[in-house]
């Protein structure tokens, strides 16, 4: 933890030390707790903090790793809105703050929408994010909660302004094979008008990783497509590794595009 200045005496909450290993500590009481390897949409607070530990190192690494390859640097003091589709715990949005934090970069963050089904997850997101925004970001920044499966959304759920940027965060949702991504592409086409960033990263899965590109397919069509990037390069990083029950460097296989469009 960091303070961030002598006059608030604030405690700063940083992803790694606090929300992620603070979940792998509950780990030996979770032992029967079943999560089918990440898939499931989590119904408790039990299920929560197991996904957290086992996974959520993945999760930070992955993004960490795929975030220098949009210009953040450009949203200084700027109006920014955040929207985490399939957000589970909101991960992918603490993540997010946590990189801003480490680069001293400061956007100025109107919203943030995080679009989950499971309603425990959803509650413990919002929780999380709250945490994320003290005390670097401002305090009048909406959080939005949107608890819906993607098929089930439409433009009356979001709020957007033309004028701000819009930063997409798909983590570990795209592959995932209940949603139509051809509704969703219309969703954003017809909800985020003006300057979208669009972040997706996700596992190396031979027989899924066409939906991102399928996804990002869609969007290419458009002429307005620019700064798009693409890896599925593996990263070595320390994760908690629950066979030895240590924190060591592991092989973490990824995939990862993002891309530019105004609307």
């Amino acid at each position: 933890m960091i303070i961030s200045s002598p006059q608030e005496a604030q405690i700063q909450v940083r992803f790694f030390e606090d929300i992620y290993k603070s979940k792998i500590e509950k780990l030996p009481f979770l032992r029967d707790v079943d999560i089918d390897h990440g898939r499931k949409v989590l119904n408790t607070e039990a299920e929560c903090d197991k996904y957290i530990a086992l996974y959520s190192g993945h999760h930070f690494h992955k993004l960490y790793a795929a975030f220098p390859s949009t210009n953040f640097q450009y949203t200084e003091g700027k109006s920014v809105e955040i929207i985490d589709w399939g957000c589970g715990q909101a991960l992918a949005t603490c993540v997010l703050m946590d990189y801003l934090i480490e680069k001293r970069i400061s956007p100025k963050i109107e919203s943030i929408t995080l679009v989950e089904p499971s309603s425990i997850a959803l509650w413990r997101g919002y929780s999380f994010v709250r945490q994320m925004l003290q005390p670097t970001f401002s305090n009048n920044s909406l959080i939005q909660t949107v608890n819906k499966c993607i098929d089930n959304l439409n433009s009356s759920d979001f709020v957007s302004s033309f004028s701000n940027i819009k930063i997409h965060l798909f983590s570990n949702i795209l592959d995932v094979e209940d949603f139509d991504l051809k509704k969703l592409y219309q969703l954003i086409i017809n909800s985020f008008s003006g300057f979208n960033r669009i972040i997706c990263t996700s596992p190396y899965h031979n027989a899924r990783n066409y939906r991102i590109d399928s996804f990002y397919n869609l969007f290419n069509e458009y002429p307005m497509v620019k700064k798009s990037f693409y890896s599925d390069k593996a990263i070595y990083e320390e994760i908690f590794y629950n066979k030895t029950g240590k924190f060591q460097n592991c092989k973490i296989e990824r995939y990862e595009r993002q891309f530019t469009i105004k609307l």
